[in-house]
């Protein structure tokens, strides 16, 4: 419940708010994409927001849903969230960039009996609902919506050396740190005997190349494991595995043997200790199930 209520305020936010004196500015340096969150999350994305926009209408990211905030993605360039474990201090956070009627925030806030001021730990001040479960920090181009703490100390945190290359043009990138369990999980759900060893996984959208009729999104997976012979191994057993999932129907709808099928559509390559995968088409039904594998949908 609390997260609808969030995900509703996520584009009311942008109703309420209107004129007074801006917020301070964050405690932390525009270091690199991700330096507005914290350390220490299960999953990390990147959005292009404008051209993600059809699939954000299904996406959930730490319970926010793309079909509650319509207003704020319409005023959104680009985004970064985060997924936290329980006992983190927070489930989510949001960092987004575009431009917001800011100077509003402070007088609609005051007058509403929902919302309160409150001070940062690292430093500044937010607003805080207790009854939507959200804090917010916004300026005319960037928010912050969490439910914990929305600023942070100097300087959140860093993607992996491999993250820009591997999301170079893509519509949603990011990575886990949960290693394989995420996929093990969903592939024990089907009675799929099928381990996978990983560090971490990176994963990446696009649009389908023009000439491929009836397709709508390919989803490439970046599975890093602990050697290149255990890389080596998977890749044999993921392309045995293959051969027994002939004759699971296309990727259309939200049931996770859709989900499956376009795991095992194509091949793998091998790239050093990582497998790398690309599935087969994907429709946004199907890929707000990935999200949900990859452990970026908070229960």
């Amino acid at each position: 419940m609390k997260f609808k209520r969030a995900g509703l305020l996520f584009g009311g936010v942008l109703f309420f708010v209107s004129c007074a004196t801006s917020p301070p500015k964050p405690a932390v340096d525009e270091t690199g994409e991700f330096a507005f969150l914290a350390p220490g999350a299960a999953a990390y994305v990147s959005m292009d927001v404008p051209r993600a926009r059809p699939l954000l209408e299904f996406v959930s990211l730490g319970g926010f849903s793309g079909k509650d905030a319509g207003e704020f993605l319409d005023k959104t360039n680009s985004a970064v969230a985060a997924v936290y474990p329980p006992g983190s201090g927070r489930s989510f956070m949001v960092a987004a960039r575009g431009k917001y009627p800011n100077k509003r925030i402070d007088l609609s806030f005051v007058f509403s009996p929902f919302w309160k001021k409150r001070p940062s730990a690292a430093g500044g001040n937010y607003w805080r609902s207790d009854w939507y479960d959200l804090s917010v920090f916004l300026t005319s181009r960037r928010a912050l919506v969490s439910d914990g703490d929305p600023l942070i100390p100097p300087s959140g945190i860093a993607a992996p050396p491999e993250f820009a290359a591997f999301r170079r043009d893509a519509l949603l990138a990011g990575w886990t740190d949960e290693g394989g369990a995420p996929i093990n999980q969903f592939l024990a759900l089907l009675e799929i005997p099928l381990q996978i060893p990983a560090d971490r996984i990176f994963f990446s959208i696009y649009d389908v190349p023009e000439g491929e009729a009836g397709k709508e999104y390919e989803a490439f997976l970046r599975i890093e494991t602990p050697s290149v012979n255990q890389a080596k191994g998977l890749a044999s057993l993921f392309s045995l595995t293959r051969i027994f999932m002939t004759g699971l129907p296309p990727a259309e709808g939200g049931d996770p043997l859709t989900l499956a099928a376009a795991l095992f559509a194509n091949i793998p390559s091998q790239e050093d200790a990582a497998l790398i995968i690309r599935t087969g088409s994907l429709s946004p039904q199907v890929i707000a199930l990935l999200f949900n594998m990859l452990s970026l949908y908070s229960n």
